[in-house]
């Protein structure tokens, strides 16, 4: 099985190490024509031990993208849209795309600009940070769920098919089969949601979200409501104890979107808050909470 992975980023190197120790498994690194590859790459894992990615780098064409089964985008929801419309009349039939991000909305995306691949939806636990040009520091090893979309057309129902399950296993020490895939991501979207705005704007480490228990009631508040609206299958009791134990177990880290936020760098808060907000407008309702919060991040230029 060959693999893609698009970028360099922190989480599309965690996933190449995990690729690196799995036999029969062949891995490439996309990179922009305008980089050039850099190599060895290396992950400080968890555990303090360094390994070197060694996987090729190269660019992004039909030639290099022809024989790829699996095509991993570890990207930026922002990025998604921009590298989906670069891979048109590039990718081979064989070829399932998967989705793995932060937020919801780019499922619209993929079926508009590429109708006839197969795509899988992605949800990992990983956190990683780039410290040099080449170095990463992984954090924690989370878990990786992946799954077909609910509304699944013709081609998608054959996602499963394309790569066996016994292939996709090796994607991560910790994968998991959803079949509520998009569920998933509507709990992940909720704690990504309640704690990275927050603590951009607070300027604060996730364990720190903790003490602005006014803003972060409302929050939650204004996510169960509207889930509730919409009649997700999500218990709203359970959502909140597991928002409150992702600030615990990640109380040292900061989020990407305070870093990009503190830093002045387009956040993920379209693909977050943005996401909430444009449910809400479609269902009729009111989410002042978090339009404010939303309109906090994007008057600062870092939408």
């Amino acid at each position: 099985m060959k693999v893609g992975i698009i970028g360099r980023g922190a989480i599309g190197v965690c996933l190449a190490s995990y690729l690196s120790k799995q036999n029969q498994m062949q891995t490439v690194l996309f990179i922009r024509d305008t980089y050039e590859p850099i190599s060895p790459l290396y992950l400080q894992q968890v555990d303090g031990v360094d390994i070197a990615i060694t996987a090729p780098q190269v660019n992004l064409n039909a030639e290099t993208l022809k024989d790829i089964d699996l095509l991993i985008l570890p990207i930026k929801h922002y990025q998604v849209e921009t590298t989906l419309l670069a891979l048109q009349g590039k990718l081979s039939h064989h070829t399932t795309v998967l989705l793995l991000h932060n937020g919801m909305g780019t499922q619209a995306l993929i079926e508009k600009h590429l109708p006839n691949t197969p795509y899988l939806i992605g949800i990992t636990t990983d956190a990683a940070y780039q410290v040099s040009a080449n170095r990463f520091h992984q954090v924690a090893c989370g878990k990786l769920e992946i799954g077909c979309p609910i509304q699944t057309s013709e081609i998608d129902s054959r996602n499963v098919s394309t790569r066996s399950m016994t292939e996709l296993m090796k994607l991560h020490p910790r994968l998991t089969w959803r079949e509520d895939i998009e569920y998933a991501q509507y709990q992940k979207l909720a704690i990504n949601a309640a704690i990275n705005p927050l603590s951009a704007t607070k300027n604060c480490k996730n364990g720190q979200v903790k003490h602005f228990k006014d803003e972060l009631k409302q929050i939650k508040s204004e996510i169960f409501d509207l889930y509730e609206f919409m009649n997700l299958p999500i218990d709203n009791h359970e959502l909140s104890q597991q928002i409150d134990d992702v600030i615990d177990l990640t109380k040292n880290n900061y989020s990407s979107m305070h870093q990009d936020f503190n830093k002045n760098r387009q956040t993920e808060v379209d693909g977050i808050l943005g996401f909430l907000l444009l449910k809400g407008e479609e269902t009729g309702m009111k989410l002042p909470f978090i339009e404010s919060l939303y309109q906090q991040i994007v008057s600062s230029g870092s939408a």
